[in-house]
Parts: C-alpha cells; sequence; structure tokens
C-alpha cells in the first residue's frame, strides 16, 4: 500500500480514511459480482469488477486492487480463458482483507 498517496485522497485525515474502509466489507458489488459471474452475466459482472477496483485503488488496497484489475480485464475482453482462476483469487484476496478490515 502507498500510504502517503492513499492518505493524500482523504485528506491526509486518518478518521475519514479508516471511516471509509471499514465500509469496505459491506459494499454490495463484491457480492453481485459473484452472483453475476456464477449466473453468466458476464456484462454485469464486468461492472461490478469495475467498480471493485474503483473502490480498492481508491482506499489504497493494492493486493485486491491487482486481482481485481485483472478480473475486470479478463471481462472485459469476453475471453474467459482464466475467469476460474481470477474469481478463485479474487476470493482469496477478498476474504483475507475484509477479515483484516472487521478487526479494526
Amino acid at each position: 500500500m502507498d500510504l502517503d498517496k492513499t492518505m493524500e485522497r482523504f485528506m491526509n485525515n486518518e478518521a475519514l480514511y479508516l471511516k471509509f474502509l471499514k465500509r469496505f466489507p459491506e459494499d454490495p458489488n463484491y457480492a453481485q459480482l459473484k452472483e453475476h459471474i456464477s449466473a453468466g452475466d458476464y456484462e454485469e459482472a464486468f461492472r461490478d469488477a469495475h467498480t471493485l477496483k474503483g473502490v480498492a485503488g481508491n482506499l489504497g488496497l493494492d493486493p485486491f486492487y491487482t486481482v481485481v484489475s485483472a478480473l475486470t480485464e479478463e471481462l472485459r475482453s469476453r475471453k474467459y480463458d482464466r475467469l476460474d482462476e481470477f474469481v478463485q483469487d479474487a476470493e482469496e484476496n477478498y476474504e483475507l482483507l475484509t477479515q483484516i478490515i472487521r478487526q479494526l
């Protein structure tokens, strides 16, 4: 995490950053992404992944951002060759990340 850049986005206000970070586990986009992928609705899944990418980037959640970026590009390409791999990576990262955030 590039803490300096991330904190700049939050005007160096740690309380504000933590407020938004703690809301991350309740963001509906991850659950919607999983639902849309399961249903084969890859267009909606792309929108969910793209939104998550933006949220992760703004919060400085670099490992999750990297995984969701790869998933977003896989969905954008409409090839789906590595979709299962990227979904699994996203799941693992998301679960770890949300566990850590909930302990704050």
